[in-house]
């Protein structure tokens, strides 16, 4: 059996830097929250919940005198709001190209219409939307362009502003961005925000997955990133399956496969992609 393992498997930068700061607040301080899953994985998740991180799914549940940490992904503008309000001391871990989208759309909102390539109920999406003005819109899907340039023209601005949700499908926004280009008659500029790490990681699993007959995806359930990871080796491999770690493999007969491609989500610890190989080569 020959196990392939993508080379951008695991840890983007962003998600390293938030785990890793999240671990020294929790080392320096008895009361720690954090506002949502901190990243989209079990097994971090519960790591640093084992060291005394509070999940909370509300600014609201935060307590007097705990710290907040704000997620890898960002939160709205209201929540800050809310948190300053309430006198909350945050500890702000979104990830800094996040940040960096929002800084452009900030010198931009006045005069243009945003709107941000992405999925519609993703927190990285919702956050950067209350960041871009009352009128900014999110398009997921080809279909939901014509109403949302019907509705810009009616507001009166001729110039947009398109962005990315930093984990969407690369293949899916130039569709999106080319097609809004092509109907938009006015001035219109693209930024493809998408980070280099997800795009090189499309990429590689796209090569990937075309070379093996057993792609296996490892993330979490709900990472945005893993499951186009997963998307996308389908267009090439019969044979995908999306696995949080090595317990789901109980569940596959990968004797029967000869050469084997791994790639793991962003959020996805090195540790959990080491144990799946591990598995795999007791098999």
């Amino acid at each position: 059996m020959e196990i392939i393992v993508g080379k951008y498997s695991g840890f983007c930068n962003g998600v390293r830097h938030t785990v890793e700061e999240a671990k020294k607040v929790l080392e320096e301080n008895s009361s720690v929250c954090c506002l949502g899953e901190i990243v989209h994985n079990e097994r971090v998740i519960q790591d640093l919940e084992a060291k005394g991180m509070r999940t909370i799914d509300s600014i609201e549940e935060a307590k007097q005198g705990e710290k907040v940490i704000i997620r890898a992904h960002g939160e709205r503008k209201e929540v800050y709001d809310r948190a300053k309000e309430k006198n909350l001391e945050v500890i702000d871990l979104t990830c800094g190209r996040i940040q960096v989208i929002r800084t452009k759309i900030s010198s931009k909102k006045e005069d243009h219409s945003i709107i941000i390539i992405g999925k519609k109920n993703h927190p990285e999406t919702l956050g950067v939307q209350s960041f871009s003005g009352k009128d900014a819109k999110i398009i997921e899907e080809l279909e939901e362009i014509e109403p949302c340039l019907e509705e810009i023209k009616k507001r009166g601005k001729k110039k947009i502003y398109i962005v990315s949700q930093t984990t969407f499908n690369e293949e899916k926004f130039e569709e999106i961005a080319n097609k809004i280009k092509k109907e938009w008659p006015y001035e219109i500029t693209i930024d493809k925000t998408i980070c280099d790490a997800t795009s090189k990681r499309q990429e590689e699993t796209k090569e990937l997955s075309k070379k093996v007959e057993l792609m296996l995806i490892i993330g979490g359930k709900k990472s945005s990133n893993t499951k186009e990871l997963e998307v996308i080796s389908k267009k090439n491999c019969k044979n995908v399956y999306l696995i949080q770690d090595k317990e789901d493999l109980k569940e596959i007969n990968t004797k029967n496969y000869q050469k084997i491609g791994i790639m793991a989500g962003a959020s996805t610890p090195e540790n959990v992609v080491e144990e799946v190989i591990s598995y795999l080569k007791d098999e």
